[in-house]
């Protein structure tokens, strides 16, 4: 078996008495989209957080790459290939979104002196910059200030800043959140393309966008691991029903 580009073994996050991650070992295989869903409060977005390195595991293991990162900060772990975002659009609303993206860009620089210098100065760092808007549709809006986009436009941007950090792995928590249905058509619509040669943790609570896209499927229910596994495995499973997708159907 070919070893995942993340694993997590035994994972736990304890906040006094609670575990609000309690136990999970998991397997993310290259490529493709891994969705972790649950109901509020199952510990999905503590997951992320352990993942990433902004939060510290309790207990257990995290490996990212072949390399063990569960005590890792989370600078460390982003220039590893791991991008992040979060539950709301988060970009520089008094920078145009150009300048977002070519400062995520500038996280990736091969010399810590490159502040010193304009970004679109360097190649490396403008290519990326533009890459990533273009990706994401943006580039007729690369001189439009961040704080003017509309909500949807923001999350776009917020991804295009992730891509600009060249991750191999993204973690997105709750992407569509907040988005009306175009919107969330047009992130779904990115999300595919994106994960056709880089790998994607997803949160989401649109069930419907999750089992269009996931390839694998994990659900939690109170910080703990209920089941894995293929998407329409997950989908069809009756202790999921039961324990989550029944909730939202009721």
């Amino acid at each position: 078996m070919a070893e995942p580009l993340l694993e997590t073994a035994d994972l736990t996050r304890r906040f006094g008495a609670l575990a609000a991650v309690d136990g999970i070992s998991l397997r993310v295989e290259r490529f493709g989209v891994h969705a972790v869903i649950g109901p509020n409060g199952a510990g999905k977005s503590t997951l992320l957080g352990l993942l990433a390195g902004e939060l510290r595991a309790s207990s257990g293991r995290i490996v990212f790459r072949g390399t063990e990162v569960t005590r890792s900060p989370p600078e460390a772990i982003s220039q590893m290939g791991m991008g992040r975002s979060y539950q709301t659009a988060n970009v520089f609303p008094t920078l145009s979104c150009a300048e977002c993206v070519w400062l995520a860009a500038q996280s990736r620089a091969r010399t810590s002196m490159v502040f010193l210098r304009s970004a679109d100065r360097d190649p490396e760092i403008a290519a990326r910059a533009a890459q990533a808007l273009a990706e994401c549709g943006l580039s007729d809006r690369r001189l439009v200030l961040a704080g003017q986009l509309s909500y949807g436009d923001q999350r776009l941007l917020e991804i295009a800043m992730v891509l600009a950090t060249a991750p191999e792995l993204l973690l997105l928590d709750e992407p569509l959140a907040g988005l009306g249905h175009d919107e969330g058509h047009r992130i779904l619509a990115l999300l595919r393309e994106i994960a056709r040669d880089r790998t994607l943790v997803l949160v989401e609570h649109d069930m419907d966008a999750v089992f269009s896209i996931a390839t694998t499927v994990t659900v939690m229910v109170n910080g703990r691991l209920l089941e894995t596994g293929a998407a329409q495995a997950i989908r069809g499973s009756a202790r999921v029903r039961e324990a989550y997708l029944g909730e939202e159907e009721a």
